[in-house]
């Protein structure tokens, strides 16, 4: 993935963030917060059960299960 995001020598899985990183800032994303959405910390589960039942073919394809709780807890952690 970071070879294709642009980073020609990309071997170590390390490289996908700073490509991902890189990508984020030249979009101007890279500072975007949830609160600046009007979204608080306490929706966390809101937001988790709502992405888990609209786009569950995409939890489907992912290699970990993920719980509503485990979904949750990544929007806790990213909230700012």
């Amino acid at each position: 993935m970071a070879k294709v995001m642009g980073i020609e020598n990309a071997n170590k899985p390390e490289d996908f963030i700073t490509a991902l990183v890189k990508l984020q800032e030249d979009c101007g994303v890279a500072d975007i917060k949830m609160s600046d959405y009007g979204f608080d910390k306490s929706e966390c589960m809101t937001l988790a059960k709502g992405a888990r039942s609209m786009q569950g073919g995409l939890f489907l394809a992912n290699p970990c299960e993920m719980t509503d709780e485990d979904c949750a807890l990544v929007f806790e952690k990213s909230y700012k």
